[in-house]
C-alpha cells in the first residue's frame, strides 16, 4: 500500500515538470513568432524559377536531340559506305551485333530468372 502512493507521488511529480517544460516551450515558440517575421514567398520569383528551369530543360532536349541526329547519320552513312563499298565488313559487322544482340538478351534474361 505505501509503494502505490510513493508512485502517486512521484508520477504528480513528473507530470508537473511536464508541464512546465511544455508551458517553457509554447512560451519560447510565442517569443519565435514575435521576434521572427514571416514572409510571403513572391509568386513571381516561382514563376520566373520555373521559366527558367522549362528554358533550361528546352536547351538541353534541343542539344540531345543535335547529338543523337550527327551520331544516327554518321552511322547510318558508315553502313552505307560498308554496304556498297565493302560488303563483306557489312556482313561480318551484321552477324557480330546480332551476336552481341542475341547474347546479351539471353544473359539479362537469365538475371531476370535467377533475380540477381
Amino acid at each position: 500500500m505505501t509503494n502505490r502512493k510513493l508512485l502517486q507521488l512521484d508520477h504528480d511529480h513528473q507530470d508537473e515538470n511536464f508541464l512546465a517544460a511544455v508551458k517553457k516551450i509554447e512560451d519560447g515558440l510565442e517569443s519565435l513568432e514575435e521576434n521572427v517575421p514571416v514572409y510571403t514567398p513572391d509568386l513571381q520569383f516561382f514563376e520566373n524559377l520555373v521559366a527558367e528551369q522549362k528554358q533550361s530543360m528546352k536547351r538541353k532536349l534541343i542539344r540531345d536531340l543535335a547529338i543523337f541526329t550527327v551520331a544516327a547519320l554518321l552511322i547510318v552513312t558508315s553502313l552505307l559506305f560498308m554496304l556498297y563499298q565493302i560488303p563483306a565488313v557489312f556482313f561480318i559487322l551484321q552477324g557480330i551485333v546480332t551476336v552481341f544482340i542475341m547474347a546479351y538478351s539471353t544473359v539479362s534474361f537469365v538475371k531476370q530468372v535467377n533475380g540477381t
